[in-house]
């Protein structure tokens, strides 16, 4: 193993913080927002009175759909980063030493609770956010999240570009 880390007792707010922020880069989330904030411009918009005409519901449906759009999306944030801080505190309790190795053309992970072995070839994507690497294996849903010190700066390029081709 080449990279060895201790988690403190801030690792699991500042992986769900990492988490939160890519979840703020994927086009998905905006997406879902501009569903939302579209889906409320026209039931507002509908509720008018008949007394306004089609232009001022088209233009203030929007103005007033933003408020509780805003709201909704403040509480799937809030309530997405507890979750996960309190996913993370179970797998990053205080003390918690995380391993992590890389080869020509394998990675291997490894914790208190077991030791993985991935090849390069089985993984769809590799995000690097701040103190923290996003791993996503091909075929699943599941990110898996880990240290950046366990990632030497070069190793963690190399294991990028290896991936890159993978996603165009």
């Amino acid at each position: 193993m080449t990279g060895r880390w201790v988690a403190t007792r801030y690792s699991a707010g500042q992986a769900a913080g990492a988490f939160l922020r890519l979840t703020l880069v994927r086009p998905v989330w905006w997406l879902f927002v501009a569903g939302i904030e579209l889906a409320l411009a026209l039931l507002i918009g509908i509720s008018f009175d008949d007394r306004y005409g089609t232009l001022t519901r088209v233009l203030w449906g929007p103005v007033y759909a933003l408020v509780p759009t805003l709201g909704i999306v403040v509480v799937v944030l809030g309530l997405s980063y507890l979750v996960n801080r309190r996913r993370f505190r179970q797998r990053l309790r205080e003390g918690v030493v995380l391993e992590g190795g890389i080869g020509a053309h394998f990675l291997v992970l490894h914790s208190p609770w077991a030791q993985t072995t991935l090849s390069f070839d089985g993984l769809a994507s590799v995000r690097s956010r701040g103190q923290w690497v996003f791993l996503q294996q091909i075929g699943s849903p599941v990110v898996n999240v880990w240290p950046a010190e366990l990632f030497p700066p070069a190793e963690l390029a190399r294991l990028e570009r290896s991936v890159q081709p993978r996603k165009s």
